[in-house]
């Protein structure tokens, strides 16, 4: 009985060394899944990097938004719009237009003028319930790309 303390503290110290081992030097493989169905659009790394960061400055912009309903402020509404509005729009890379296919741009250029169009009602006219129904229309094109297109690098 007198062991036993030792010998899970010698047990606890190789599962620890084991646990380490495998997190700092065994990598994960990916994983695909057989079942999905969407079609690839391949980019160069910066541009693939660019859409990734893009669809996260997206997400953030929702958020944005969202709190500015929940505060009823359209002026927080109207700042994190224009973010990814006409302004971001006029910025896109000319590359990036070539490079993407045609749905692509268009579920793209949608969700730039969702942006445009909250950013523009909020303003003129700020009101909850439009400002909601907006961000449902542009999260649902969101859906629909996300389950289209998988973007990866060439």
């Amino acid at each position: 009985m007198k062991k036993l303390p030792t010998i899970l503290a010698v047990f606890f110290f190789l599962t620890t060394l084991v646990l380490a081992y495998v997190l700092a030097f065994v990598g994960t493989d990916i994983v695909e899944n057989k079942d999905d169905v969407r079609k690839t659009v391949k980019y160069p790394k910066d541009l693939r990097d660019l859409v990734m960061s893009e669809m996260r400055d997206y997400l953030e912009v929702i958020n944005e938004i969202q709190q500015g309903v929940a505060e009823n402020n359209p002026d927080k509404i109207i700042k994190a719009a224009h973010r990814q509005g006409q302004a971001s729009l006029d910025d896109t890379p000319v590359r990036l237009l070539k490079l993407s296919p045609i749905p692509c741009k268009t579920m793209g250029f949608k969700g730039h003028h969702v942006f445009q169009a909250i950013e523009d009602s909020a303003r003129a006219n700020y009101s909850a319930l439009t400002v909601n129904k907006q961000l449902a229309e542009l999260t649902n094109n969101c859906v629909v790309c996300h389950r289209t297109y998988k973007v990866v690098m060439e």
